[in-house]
């Protein structure tokens, strides 16, 4: 259980370490904590909620993965490499990707609750 225990610990010194060094990380939570008042605000349906929690939740994730990649590229190679920038780009792709799955989803719930609200 200690270890178990220890492993929450570590998670959550990742996610401080991501959150103080990570502009985009930041970015990310606030948008994300932007979508969840706006969610409340438009009373959306627990269907939807589940959608916005796994996007959320997916980018977040990417977006850790995205930086433990880098930071291990980083300590391999310090200088320009040809290689490295590919994993690098690559995955920062992934991040785009995630976000941009994110960011339709999140249209193609909010919009009419923004339609009707300007129809009121």
């Amino acid at each position: 259980m200690k270890s178990f225990v220890k492993s929450f610990k570590y998670a959550l010194h990742g996610l401080r370490y991501a959150y103080a060094h990570e502009r985009n990380f930041r970015l990310e939570i606030y948008c994300a904590f932007a979508v969840c008042i706006g969610a409340l605000i438009f009373n959306i349906s627990k269907l939807e909620w589940f959608i916005v929690i796994i996007n959320i939740s997916v980018v977040l994730a990417f977006e850790l993965i995205n930086t433990a990649i880098e930071n291990v590229c980083n300590m391999i190679y310090q200088s320009t490499h040809p290689t490295i920038k590919i994993i690098k780009d690559v995955s920062a792709a992934g991040v785009v990707i995630a976000s941009a799955s994110a960011f339709i989803s999140g249209l193609i719930i909010f919009i009419p609750y923004f339609i009707k609200f300007i129809k009121i």
